[in-house]
């Protein structure tokens, strides 16, 4: 949408004078979810399960909510609305400016409480010759997501995953802290398809809730993160590899040890279909999974911080043009171990999901989408299991 529609929706000054192109764009998507689940009480979407799970003893499992049945209002992928401005300042140099937010469609509300553009804000500066830099809020770049993510639906059908369990890689890994604040992001120039990444972020201030110690942004007190990765392109293939680290403040770090994930990960068309692949390593990750499936490392009470998952786990995944539309499979295993625990500590988690879109246009689709989860820890009092299916519409603007 150039700037002359964004002018009359926002009331934004047009003139000759005005020389930036500016974009307003959107995806929504609205459907009704069918969920059953058989979770343990520390587990639950949307939001995830409860970062702190302390058992009183080493002896003692962690219990079960008991089988959930529910049908709501549901989506498949988060909906979101955002403007882009571009100036290109000479033949070689442009500035960009990326505001993104999300938000929830049956209610309007902001995806994250009290923060506007939680998904993206950022400046950049982009040279054909030199790459581009990056500077603001932003999604880090092993989870996949917005502009800065090397993953995503490159290398797995779903993406990161379409509602609560729903194929993904996320799910049987993990994305962590999907985005930071006060991050630098860089971008190197693509020579022969092959294009350099690299992250950091300065951190937050914090404050820790139970001493109220404080520590600042770029202090050695709060987390700080970083990412290198490597993108390849082909005519028929993508290729991605990263690794990033989190280094734990002395306040507000939540696991022990720093945290070190790598992902590798692509797709490459036969033709007939497109196969998708990713290997993840975990190590002292704070949680594994994403929303219903989210599971914090159990630890002994008053143990302290949290040593979190060792992990690893892979992902298997196709689409294909059927009748018009696309149908997608997936499927990810993973076995993981809990750190903080002598006994009892082993866990193995499998996710299935399958799909099937179909556009109406070349903005619209229609969707159905089926997901099953399925969990063994040997710390929880039963294995866990769940079920989705969502039927939706969305629309990208």
């Amino acid at each position: 949408m150039k700037k002359s529609l964004l002018c009359a929706a926002v009331a934004l000054a047009c003139s000759p004078a005005f020389a930036a192109d500016v974009q307003l764009f959107g995806f929504f998507d609205q459907g009704v979810a069918f969920l059953s689940e058989n979770l343990a009480s520390t587990m639950g979407g949307p939001v995830g399960g409860k970062n702190t799970v302390e058992l009183a003893n080493a002896n003692e499992k962690v219990a079960m909510q008991g089988r959930k049945n529910q049908v709501s209002l549901g989506t498949g992928n988060v909906s979101t609305w955002g403007i882009k401005l571009t100036e290109q300042l000479n033949d070689d140099v442009s500035v960009g400016i990326h505001l993104e937010n999300g938000y929830l469609p049956d209610s309007g509300e902001f995806y994250m409480d009290n923060v506007l553009f939680e998904r993206e804000s950022s400046i950049a500066i982009n040279s054909k010759t030199y790459g581009q830099i990056k500077f603001g809020r932003m999604p880090a770049m092993l989870t996949g997501s917005g502009t800065t993510g090397i993953f995503n639906s490159r290398v797995n059908p779903f993406g990161a995953g379409w509602g609560n369990m729903t194929g993904g890689w996320k799910f049987v890994g993990t994305l962590a802290t999907a985005r930071h604040n006060n991050m630098i992001n860089y971008k190197s120039p693509t020579f022969n398809g092959v294009t350099f990444h690299a992250q950091t972020s300065f951190g937050d201030d914090y404050t820790h809730k139970t001493t109220g110690e404080t520590g600042e942004e770029g202090s050695s007190k709060v987390n700080h993160y970083s990412a290198l990765g490597v993108t390849v392109q082909g005519d028929k293939y993508f290729l991605a590899a990263g690794v990033d680290y989190l280094k734990m403040g002395s306040v507000q770090g939540a696991v022990t040890d720093d945290t070190i994930k790598a992902i590798i990960g692509g797709h490459y068309d036969f033709g007939s279909f497109k196969g998708y692949a990713t290997v993840q390593y975990m190590d002292n990750i704070e949680y594994i999974g994403g929303y219903s499936t989210k599971e914090y490392a159990p630890r002994i009470k008053d143990q302290g911080n949290t040593k979190g998952f060792d992990a690893w786990a892979v992902s298997l995944g196709a689409d294909t043009k059927v009748w018009g539309g696309t149908a997608k499979f997936s499927v990810g295993y993973a076995q993981a171990e809990n750190q903080n625990l002598d006994d009892n500590k082993d866990l193995v988690r499998m996710n299935v999901g399958v799909g099937y879109i179909y556009p109406l246009s070349k903005r619209t689709s229609i969707y159905g989408i089926g997901g099953y989860f399925w969990e063994d820890a040997d710390y929880n009092e039963d294995k866990i299991y769940a079920s989705e299916v969502i039927v939706g519409l969305m629309h990208r603007f």
